[in-house]
């Protein structure tokens, strides 16, 4: 992809004359995905490490007020970093971060399972088929006779 900056070319003659300059970038790496093409440029890189924190006040300069001001509240800031690691940690090992009522849900969804099985395998008994004419829901019964002896 060539970039065209129209700034740099704004106040030249536009009388459209072939002695026209265009500088054309090339990449230094073109990289193919699946999904596309990225093309680096040199000017492109960008120092990504992360740059460590300078100390805004410098302690040895500081008279005694500053001074103890800054120690006492950058202990106190360490400290408050110390106490919030390490309760996240106790929450997770006292499981005060999984939901309330977790277990009770999962023993609710298993049972739900359990009875959808089981109506599953009850679907598989079916009734008996008509046979030669007789019907499921009519029954029929035989009074016994009565034996003389």
């Amino acid at each position: 992809m060539t970039l065209i900056n129209p700034d740099e070319y704004k106040n030249q003659g536009g009388d459209g004359g072939s002695s026209a300059s265009i500088k054309v970038r090339t990449p230094k790496r073109i990289l193919h995905f699946s999904d596309g093409v990225l093309e680096e440029y040199s000017d492109d890189e960008v120092d990504n490490t992360p740059q460590q924190e300078q100390a805004l006040v410098d302690p040895g300069s500081l008279t005694w007020g500053p001074w103890l001001w800054y120690k006492t509240w950058r202990a106190g800031a360490s400290t408050l970093a110390v106490v919030d690691s390490v309760g996240e940690f106790l929450a997770a090992f006292f499981g005060i971060t999984t939901p309330k009522y977790y277990f009770e849900l999962e023993e609710y969804k298993r049972r739900e399972a359990e009875m959808k099985a089981e109506d599953e395998q009850k679907k598989g008994w079916s009734e008996a088929p008509n046979v030669e004419g007789l019907k499921l829901n009519e029954i029929t019964t035989k009074q016994p006779q009565p034996v003389d002896v």
